[in-house]
């Protein structure tokens, strides 16, 4: 009777502490979604901008609407002569 009182305390003893572990760990990966969550949002943000950004600088440059004009025409030119 002893025996079977020693092992059923062990077998407590072992359920605890992989408990302990499996709630450490829930915790860490609840901890990891949530910063690659904010990872993402901040990502999002930088997309966001970044968009906003290349598209005011497409229509704001006439420098560049320049150069371009000037391409297409040089495209343009070099086509004809073949």
């Amino acid at each position: 009777m002893k025996v079977y009182k020693k092992q059923v305390e062990e077998a407590e003893e072992i359920a605890a502490i992989n408990l302990a572990k499996f709630r450490k760990v829930q915790h860490e990966l609840e901890d990891a979604e949530e910063r690659a969550g904010q990872a993402e949002n901040q990502l999002n943000k930088q997309r966001a901008k970044n968009r906003s950004t290349v598209s005011q600088g497409r229509t704001s440059s006439p420098q560049r609407e320049q150069q371009q004009v000037r391409a297409g025409s040089t495209a343009r030119a070099g086509s004809v002569r073949r």
